[in-house]
C-alpha cells in the first residue's frame, strides 16, 4: 500500500519544476502528497490564474502585472520554454479527485474586485468544493468569501504570531492557520488545538526543521518546498502518520 505523505506541496513541487504549473502540481500528485497549495490571481478579463507573484517576469519570458493582461495575452507567455500560465480551472481539472487543494487568493485590498466570487465559480464548475480550501493573508477576502459560501472550507494565513485571531475564525468557520514556523511554539500550537484549529507551519524545508516538526509538533499539517526530502522523512517517523 502506497503510504500517503502528510503534508501541502507548497506551489507544487518548485525545487524540481516550475511553481504554480501543471507539472509541478502533477509532481506533488505523483509523491502522493495529501494536499497542495496553489495562488490565483485575476487576468484583465477577469480569468483565475496561477502564479506567486503579483508580475511576470520572475516566471515567465514576459514583463509587467498579472492584472494588466488578458488571458489570452498571458497564455502567449512562455514558462522555462515548456509550459504556459495556467488557469485555476486547468489546475481543478488536473487534480479533480486527486489530492486536497490549498487554494490562496492573492487579494491585496481592492486590488482584484471579484476574486472571490470568480474563484467560488470555478471550484463549483469544476465539482471541486469538497477537496478545496481557500486561504489567503487578506483576511477580510477570506471572511467575504465565508459570507458568499456558507460550506467552503477556510484557511488564514500570518507571518507571526496572532492569538487575537481564533474569535474571528470561530465567527467565520474557519479552521485552518498557516503560521511562518518561526513563530510557533508549543504554547500557540495548544491553543490551536484546543479550539479545533488545524495548524500550519510554513515553510518546513530542512532536515532541522522537520526533526523540530516532529519533536514538538507531530500532529502539524507542515508546509513543504522539499518534497522528497519531506516523504523519507516522513515515511522514517511513524509518530507524524495522523489523521492520513
Amino acid at each position: 500500500m502506497i503510504v500517503k505523505i502528510r503534508g501541502i506541496a507548497h506551489r507544487g513541487y518548485p525545487v524540481k519544476y516550475p511553481e504554480n504549473t501543471l507539472s509541478s502540481f502533477q509532481a506533488a500528485v505523483d509523491l502522493s502528497f495529501t494536499h497542495l497549495e496553489l495562488d490565483v490571481h485575476l487576468s484583465k478579463d477577469g480569468i483565475p490564474v496561477l502564479m506567486h507573484d503579483y508580475a511576470i517576469e520572475r516566471m515567465s519570458d514576459g514583463k509587467g502585472n498579472i492584472r494588466d493582461y488578458t488571458l489570452d495575452e498571458l497564455k502567449r507567455f512562455s514558462i522555462k520554454g515548456i509550459e504556459t500560465i495556467p488557469t485555476l480551472e486547468e489546475a481543478l481539472i488536473l487534480l479533480k479527485g486527486k489530492i486536497s487543494i490549498l487554494v490562496e487568493l492573492k487579494q491585496c485590498g481592492d486590488l482584484y474586485p471579484g476574486l472571490e466570487e470568480k474563484v467560488l465559480e470555478i471550484i463549483h464548475k469544476t465539482d471541486t468544493l469538497d477537496q478545496s480550501r481557500i486561504i489567503g493573508f487578506d483576511h477580510f477576502s477570506i471572511a467575504k468569501t465565508r459570507h458568499l459560501n456558507k460550506d467552503i472550507k477556510l484557511g488564514l494565513c500570518c507571518s507571526g504570531s496572532m492569538p487575537y485571531v481564533f474569535p474571528f475564525m470561530e465567527e467565520i468557520n474557519c479552521d485552518f492557520l498557516g503560521v511562518q514556523l518561526r513563530f510557533m511554539t508549543p504554547q500557540y500550537a495548544v491553543m490551536m488545538q484546543e479550539r479545533g484549529i488545524i495548524s500550519g507551519p510554513w515553510p518546513v524545508d530542512t532536515l532541522a526543521d522537520m526533526e523540530l516538526i516532529a519533536a514538538k509538533y507531530p500532529t502539524d499539517l507542515i508546509t513543504t518546498n522539499e518534497l522528497e526530502r519531506w516523504a523519507e522523512f516522513y515515511r522514517n517517523h511513524t509518530e507524524l502518520h495522523v489523521g492520513v
